[in-house]
């Protein structure tokens, strides 16, 4: 279990949008994703078209040290759909800041919360933590029960500004960790067509550098009406550019996510090149690879994805290419697209001729 805190001090930057759209489009692409809203404004909750009323559980039982009696998680969340939950709050969230103040520890409390849920027979594969507009106690407890943070920066001028705040945050909450928070950045509520908002998309690179995703999320209308509408963008507008960038931010993350976990940290490259450079199973889908120092680019298209070619990253200067596929195992035909040329693996010996006339690489995976 992954657990990701969307967080910035500064209000109005796209915090809880990203932390409802994100975590929907995790849902998407077949991920088991719970989102902990952490604003007593509740504006996570509201978004995703719940309603706390009157005698409901929420967070604030969960974490206050005033219960009698704890519930159990099961009573608390509230399922929004396949695989995808909600551990909801209310205004009652606001009394947690003065509650912990008189304990001791109070920082770890989510993270005991989240050790719970981490054995809980739903067992997700990741949960968004959405978390207030200020650095209080219900920010801080997300920070040191997260294993990665995102920051979501709208281009304005008082976001820079608290960049070195935030920035300042993190380094405390590290000092106090056996494993530094994984950092991450992200653009949103962006108009391309402002002159000013490129000036801070390159401020914002200059300061997290290859941590700053490449997605940019853009100002959309529609992200405003599926809010309205209780609605994360993926049920309100399926076909609308604004589910692209959010896919697409959830796509460069999985890949981010699969970095972690590619083989070359237990057996070196010089191994995998010589072992294990066709397609073969790594966490959660299918590694391809290709080797080219001189092409510009490498895609690829298969059964997988409807023969719609998707890029290749290259990983390094010896012209490694790689993707990892999101798909079970099964039986496929694929290509790859070498600056738009289109040939079969060539670490892959299995062949099948196609409809054209001609041959697609064959995988067979059980």
């Amino acid at each position: 279990m992954r657990i990701i805190a969307i967080a910035n001090q500064k209000g109005g930057c796209g915090k809880t949008t990203t932390s409802i759209n994100f975590s929907a489009c995790l849902n998407f692409l077949q991920k088991k994703v719970l989102v902990v809203d952490l604003d007593p404004q509740g504006h996570s909750t509201c978004g995703l078209g719940v309603k706390t009323q009157r005698g409901m559980l929420t967070l604030y039982d969960l974490l206050s040290p005033l219960q009698s009696v704890t519930p159990s998680l099961s009573q608390v969340i509230q399922n929004l759909r396949t695989d995808f939950d909600l551990l909801p709050c209310n205004a009652s969230l606001n009394a947690i800041e003065e509650e912990f103040g008189f304990m001791p520890n109070y920082h770890l409390k989510l993270r005991d919360l989240l050790a719970r849920i981490s054995e809980d027979p739903r067992r997700y594969d990741f949960v968004v933590l959405d978390c207030p507009p200020n650095l209080g106690m219900l920010t801080w407890n997300a920070l040191n029960a997260a294993d990665e943070i995102i920051v979501p920066v709208e281009p304005s001028f008082f976001s820079l500004h608290g960049l070195a705040k935030i920035s300042e945050t993190l380094q405390i909450v590290n000092r106090s960790r056996e494993t530094p928070l994984a950092v991450h950045a992200l653009l949103t509520l962006f108009n391309s067509e402002v002159n000013f908002s490129h000036e801070i998309y390159d401020e914002v690179r200059a300061h997290f550098k290859d941590r700053l995703f490449t997605t940019i999320i853009h100002e959309h209308v529609s992200l405003k009406e599926a809010a309205a509408a209780g609605q994360s963008i993926v049920q309100y507008g399926p076909q609308s550019q604004a589910f692209q960038d959010y896919l697409n931010l959830a796509v460069e993350y999985l890949e981010r996510d699969w970095n972690r976990k590619l083989p070359e940290k237990e057996l070196g490259w010089e191994q995998v090149y010589q072992n294990h450079f066709g397609p073969r199973q790594v966490s959660d889908g299918i590694l391809f690879q290709f080797l080219s120092k001189t092409a510009s680019s490498v895609e690829i298209a298969g059964d997988f994805n409807h023969w719609v070619a998707e890029p290749l990253l290259r990983r390094n200067q010896d012209g490694l290419w790689q993707k990892v596929i999101p798909v079970e195992p099964k039986t496929f035909r694929y290509k790859f697209i070498v600056d738009g040329e289109w040939q079969v693996d060539p670490s892959q010996p299995m062949q099948r001729e196609n409809a054209y006339g001609g041959v697609d690489s064959y995988v067979e995976l059980s």
